[in-house]
């Protein structure tokens, strides 16, 4: 469904706290959609997200910044989507109508967001389907919002990627090996420190990088200033 259909309507983004979540959520209110909150998953201990394994409080430290609530519910992977859905039905019996998903062409996701946002009662908006990738990420970049590398598919993608923030010459090295650039299909993911929407940047600091289900990502546990003294 068209962008425009949010002009005035309370929307959801599904939120990752990365580059395709953040320019989805920012079509969405340019074309006039009111903000009610963002969705994050978190593993089943609470303590990170789901998709790009930030802490909570990067995320909390996010949803401050644009100043919309941020709403998570851990679960497993077994009752994910029992779980969203749940999620959903409560957001829609605040007065939500729409859900903002950042997918740009994987058609089996689209086809489980809309399915869960119809569920709800809620009509589904990917504002960036099926558009070009480099207009994409020239249009974030344009904007003033900058983007970090948290996590990488181990499989796929250089560990050396980690840490580093999105632009051209990144973007050269990911087509020079034959990776998506905009990592639709998991080959990178990462988190939004600054944009014109939020009121400050988001610190990002880590202290090395570990695996995690097939992932290399930044270790968020114990960032340089946590550090003990060396003797």
């Amino acid at each position: 469904m068209s962008t425009a259909a949010l002009a005035g309507r309370r929307f959801f983004a599904s939120w990752s706290g990365g580059k395709d979540a953040y320019l989805a959520f920012a079509r969405a209110v340019a074309a006039g959609g009111r903000p009610a909150a963002l969705v994050c998953m978190l593993h089943e201990n609470g303590a990170a997200s789901r998709g790009h394994g930030l802490p909570l409080a990067l995320l909390e430290a996010q949803a401050a910044a644009l100043g919309v609530p941020l709403v998570t519910r851990a679960s497993t992977w077994d009752d994910y989507e029992a779980v969203f859905i749940s999620v959903l039905r409560e957001l829609r019996a605040e007065g939500v109508e729409a859900g903002v998903f950042g997918d740009i062409d994987l058609q089996e996701h689209r086809n489980w967001v809309e399915g869960v946002s119809g569920i709800a009662g809620l009509s589904c908006h990917l504002p960036l389907w099926q558009e070009e990738r480099r207009a994409l990420l020239g249009e974030f970049l344009a904007s003033g919002a900058r983007a970090t590398v948290v996590a990488v598919d181990a499989s796929r993608a250089s560990v050396d990627y980690l840490g580093r923030e999105i632009g051209d010459a990144f973007f050269a090295e990911l087509e020079a090996a034959g990776l998506d650039i905009c990592g639709e299909a998991g080959e990178y993911h990462t988190m939004v420190t600054s944009s014109p929407l939020f009121s400050a940047p988001v610190a990002l600091s880590w202290g090395g990088v570990v695996e995690r289900d097939g992932h290399w990502v930044l270790d968020f546990a114990l960032s340089p200033n946590d550090r003990p003294d060396e003797a």
